[in-house]
Order: structure tokens, then C-alpha cells, then sequence
């Protein structure tokens, strides 16, 4: 019995590590479209046409966010399973389904969405695109910290609980 015992926290240590690598893959996505955000309107302020090579760039994040989604949802099904859904009554837990269901939500209604709608009207308005982004800009200044603050919460909830927790 000792050795399905062990079996079963490695197993439980491969599913979190992975978890938490899908976790940090998406949150270390979302800082650096943030960064690369922040140099496109000091690029597009400047004036500076590089603004226009870092288009491409923001587009291709999306790849490691879904990648790291997907990572995240299927380790966290195989955790709940291994649990056999006991982790349910954990009021950690509930917090963190709630703060994960907003993370994704203003990650697509908001982040998605005007991520699309910014590259779409730069590139529709090159030459006068300033003036037709400025509520574009105005709400992603306001999603990535709150996506990022988002990520620290679940990260937070997630490794000050799961300590306490084991199989």
C-alpha cells in the first residue's frame, strides 16, 4: 500500500507542477503584452514607425495564453479527480474558482476583444490611428493590471492553501 501511496504524490506533484507552470506561463504571457503595450504608445507617441513592427509581435501571445490555459484546465480537472472532489469544499478553493472565472472573463471580453479591435484599427488607420484608438487604450490600460492582479491572487490562494492540503 506504502507504494500507491507514493504513487499517488508523485503523481499529484507532476498535475501541480504543471498547473502551476500553465499558471505562470499565462501570467508571464500577460507581462510581457503588457510591457510590449506600454512600448507600442511610447512608440506610437514618439511617433516612431517601429509601432508597427510590434503588431505582429502582440498578436502571437495569444498562442502561450491558450497554451497555458489549456495546461491549466486540464491539470486542475485531473487534481480535482485525484481529490475525488473533496477539494469542493475548501473555501480556498471556491475563491479561487470565482477569481479564475473573472481572470477569464476579462481576459476575453475585455483583453481579447480590444487586443483584436487595436490591431485591426491600426491597421485600417496607419497614418491617423491615434485618434480612433483612444478608448482601445483607455481600457487596456485598465485590463492588464487588473488581469495581472488577477494572476497574483489565484497564485497567492493557491500556494499559501495547497500546502495544507495532500493526497
Amino acid at each position: 500500500m506504502n507504494i500507491n501511496v507514493n504513487k499517488m504524490y508523485l503523481i499529484f506533484r507532476i498535475l501541480l507542477a504543471l498547473h502551476i507552470t500553465g499558471i505562470v506561463m499565462m501570467a508571464g504571457t500577460t507581462m510581457i503584452d503588457y510591457l510590449t503595450f506600454k512600448t507600442f504608445w511610447q512608440f506610437a507617441d514618439a511617433g516612431d514607425n517601429r509601432v508597427f513592427g510590434l503588431i505582429p509581435l502582440m498578436a502571437r501571445y495569444g498562442t502561450f495564453i491558450k497554451t497555458g490555459a489549456v495546461t491549466i484546465i486540464l491539470t486542475g480537472i485531473a487534481l480535482f479527480v485525484l481529490y475525488k472532489g473533496a477539494i469542493w469544499a475548501q473555501p480556498w478553493f471556491k475563491v479561487k474558482i470565482v477569481l479564475v472565472i473573472a481572470l477569464i472573463l476579462n481576459g476575453l471580453l475585455i483583453g481579447n476583444r480590444q487586443g483584436h479591435k487595436l490591431r485591426e484599427t491600426v491597421m485600417a488607420h496607419a497614418t491617423d490611428f491615434l485618434q480612433h484608438t483612444v478608448s482601445i487604450r483607455e481600457s487596456m490600460s485598465r485590463f492588464y493590471p487588473i488581469q495581472l492582479t488577477l494572476f497574483f491572487l489565484i497564485i497567492l490562494i493557491s500556494m499559501i492553501r495547497i500546502k495544507s492540503m495532500s493526497v
